[in-house]
């Protein structure tokens, strides 16, 4: 064996073989890693469960649990944020009968009539599929009818999993919601929310929720979830002419001044994005044009950490 193939052969045994990944990805990766273990273990409450999150859902989730188990024993009865912890705790759960420990938790707060963090707990069921509907169906339907419209909406997101017919049903109801909802920003923002992590629209429902994204008022506070979910359910990945214009419209959000526009944008990009999106992402990165607060700025950077993860993943 000549030297220079001795060397190859070592170097794939010191790498588990992987030397398809770029010097420019690899040192991306790291930075974006390190960045989010940072701001996981420097920030607090909810930015630390995105950043956790991040870790997890890229593939890391490495030391991610002994923290939150932490912050259980330090938290587990603060309103509010112990609905983050479970909800993190319950994505790393080894079985069955450990994350429902987890989801159970997260469940009694959501059915406690008199409880402060309802809300945060009907939004943690949706997003990890879960209906409460079972298990106490006069109280979720009665919450289906609140005056609170978030609370009313992030309920029947969770309730869209109680069978396989309604999780079908769902994309196309949120849609009609959308069509409706006239002025009514919660009615838009929340289901465009639902609808980027539950896909699922045919084509002519996609086709026609992207012109729906596309003529929302550059001054509406729901237009970012329209385009991003739009952006993100998108099944091609061949930029034609309403992708195309979706992207460019969607960037535009880099420079907003409110850390949840930048987040949006961001969370587009880790779903749909490509490697022309990293200079972008990149700036968010380091910061190029910070809050005013350092809570905001280290909560879009870790966003931005995660969709520059996503897209390196993409592109091997």
């Amino acid at each position: 064996m000549k030297i220079y193939q001795f060397i190859l052969f070592f170097v794939m045994i010191l790498t588990g073989g992987c030397i398809r990944i770029k010097p420019d990805q690899a040192s991306q990766n790291q930075q974006a890693l390190a960045v989010l273990r940072h701001v996981m273990a420097t920030q607090s409450e909810w930015v630390k469960v995105h950043a956790a999150e991040y870790l997890i859902w890229s593939g890391n989730p490495q030391g991610v649990q002994e923290r939150f188990l932490l912050e259980d024993k330090l938290y587990g009865s603060k309103p509010q944020y112990r609905i983050g912890i479970w909800r993190v705790l319950a994505q790393l759960a080894a079985t069955a009968g450990e994350r429902k420990v987890w989801t159970d938790k997260i469940k009694a707060a959501f059915l406690d009539p008199a409880g402060t963090d309802r809300l945060h707990a009907a939004e943690t069921l949706a997003k990890l599929r879960i209906s409460p509907l079972h298990d106490n169906q006069l109280l979720t339907e009665e919450t289906l009818k609140s005056e609170v419209k978030p609370l009313a909406l992030y309920t029947f997101w969770s309730v869209c999993f109680t069978s396989q017919d309604s999780q079908q049903a769902a994309p196309g109801q949120f849609l009609e919601m959308i069509q409706q909802a006239g002025k009514d920003a919660v009615q838009k923002t929340i289901p465009a929310y639902a609808m980027r992590q539950l896909k699922g629209l045919s084509e002519p429902q996609w086709q026609r929720f992207s012109k729906i994204a596309l003529a929302e008022p550059t001054g509406s506070s729901a237009r970012i979830y329209l385009l991003s979910a739009a952006f993100s359910t998108a099944d091609t990945k061949d930029f034609p002419p309403l992708l195309t214009a979706l992207h460019s419209e969607l960037i535009k959000y880099k420079d907003a001044p409110s850390k949840g526009e930048r987040t949006e944008m961001t969370a587009a990009l880790a779903e749909n994005g490509t490697s022309a999106d990293l200079p972008l992402l990149l700036s968010l990165f380091k910061n190029e044009n910070p809050f005013g607060n350092e809570t905001d700025s280290e909560d879009v950077r870790a966003a931005a950490a995660y969709a520059i993860l996503k897209i390196n993943q993409r592109s091997r």
